[in-house]
């Protein structure tokens, strides 16, 4: 029997409610996004299964370029949304309704002019047709709307309602191709035709979520110039770090096989669950640090690394263990030459956590034009070796090539932080209380943690 007296009634309740941001934002997109991309697993496992390396490659390039070009479209408004509704809730109702009005605009606009493009250009490879085009059309304009729901949802700190749409919307993506697949219907056209509509689901659900509690205000042509002017110099490093994770896709439609390509996107989607930690607790900590003075910001920053960096090493061991046994189970024998990049692809997570985590933490500092030099360097990097390295090797060098272009950019990250606030080497990776906050929050599911509470430093 505990001899711990019972908590009265308003403690319980005071301490359900602590919450830390970081830790339990962290932990809460983490398991959503492994939640969600379960779904998205089981859509690309049957796509493959059912149209082999070549119509996986196909599928691929038309999703990919739907993604990047509603990013490119973006200019930046999503990044100035984000920090703009964390830093002034009053001008929030302002700020919704100006991304819901430029992104379907741009959307819209980028969608045309990638369809008629790639259609009268003979921009895009010869698998594609031209309804393929028309269904990447409208991908586009669901992409955008999805980037400016997902900015106002995260810059208001709604993280259950983004947690909620990121879990569910892409099960919708795998159970229409399940309908495909068990009625013998799996094609190029209709796989892609798929995600758009899943896309285009997911976008309803994060416009009515940021909707939800809020009267929208009237657009504000000054308030969107403000912003398109601070997202334009995010943007240089967002399109650099979106498209760290796209181009190397795109580049292998024209300059490698089809089947190459599908070989690579498949090692892409194992070697991505790595990732979802990173990218987490980089969501939690931008509307953190915005709202933060100068030294919290710098402490929360260096938390969330380690925390990431711990894991993340962990994991790659694990991969490198599992993975070349577990990705020709899953996908098939055909696939077996996938296990070449996917190794490859395993040492730049690392160099991906520290781009992401210490990029964002710039950005919700107001500094965008440093918040860019880590991606572009991958960027840069990372072009230069798919260029030189895609055409003798293939697969295989678009992993190393990504995998460099991660450490690279990682590096550079780290050193463009520490310009703007200075911080000992040594606190990169020596442990300080409140490390470990993300990881028992991450177990809290499993182990029956109470949520994670404020920590003191």
């Amino acid at each position: 029997m505990s001899l711990r007296p019972p908590l009265r009634p308003e403690a319980a309740t005071a301490r359900r409610r602590e919450w830390d941001p970081l830790a339990g934002g962290s932990a809460l997109l983490f398991w959503a996004k492994i939640v969600g991309n379960g779904g998205y697993f089981v859509a690309v496992l049957i796509v493959a299964r059912a149209l082999g390396p070549d119509g996986r490659g196909t599928v691929a390039f038309i999703t990919v370029t739907a993604l990047v070009v509603a990013h490119v479209a973006g200019l930046g408004v999503g990044e100035a949304t984000t920090v703009f509704a964390a830093q002034q809730p009053a001008r929030r109702p302002v700020l919704l309704s100006n991304a819901l009005v430029f992104f379907s605009g741009s959307g819209a606009l980028a969608g045309a002019l990638a369809f008629s493009g790639m259609l009268l250009g003979g921009l895009s490879p010869a698998e594609v047709s031209p309804a393929d085009l028309a269904i990447l059309s409208f991908g586009i304009l669901a992409s955008a709307l999805v980037e400016a729901g997902y900015a106002f949802l995260l810059g208001t700190e709604r993280l259950r309602q983004l947690a909620l749409a990121t879990a569910s919307a892409s099960w919708v993506y795998a159970l229409f191709v399940t309908v495909l697949w068990s009625t013998g219907g799996v094609t190029v056209g209709r796989a892609a035709l798929a995600w758009t509509t899943a896309e285009s689901m997911r976008a309803l659900a994060v416009v009515s979520l940021s909707i939800r509690g809020i009267r929208l205000g009237r657009p504000s042509r000054r308030l969107l110039t403000e912003s398109i002017a601070f997202g334009a110099r995010v943007w240089v490093g967002s399109l650099s770090r979106f498209l760290n994770f796209r181009i190397d896709q795109i580049l292998m439609g024209f300059i490698a096989s089809e089947a190459a390509l599908g070989l690579y996107a498949v090692a892409v989607n194992m070697s991505e669950v790595l990732l979802y930690l990173p990218s987490a607790a980089a969501t939690a900590l931008l509307p953190l640090v915005a709202r933060a003075d100068a030294v919290r910001r710098t402490e929360q920053t260096l938390r969330a690394f380690r925390s990431v960096a711990l894991v993340t090493a962990a994991g790659v061991v694990a991969a490198t263990l599992l993975g070349p046994a577990l990705l020709p189970a899953f996908f098939g024998a055909s696939f077996s030459e996938s296990v070449g990049p996917f190794l490859w692809l395993l040492p730049g997570t690392l160099g991906f956590a520290a781009s992401t985590v210490f990029s964002n933490a710039l950005v919700a500092s107001r500094s965008p034009g440093l918040s860019s030099l880590g991606p572009i360097v991958a960027l840069i990097v990372g072009f230069a070796l798919d260029l030189a390295l895609i055409p003798p090797f293939q697969a295989n060098g678009a992993a190393a090539a990504a995998s460099a272009a991660f450490l690279a950019g990682g590096a550079t990250a780290i050193v463009a932080n520490r310009r703007l606030s200075p911080f000992p080497w040594t606190a990169l990776l020596v442990p300080r209380r409140g490390d470990l906050d993300v990881l028992r929050a991450l177990a809290g599911p499993f182990l029956r943690f109470p949520l994670p509470r404020r920590s003191a430093s």
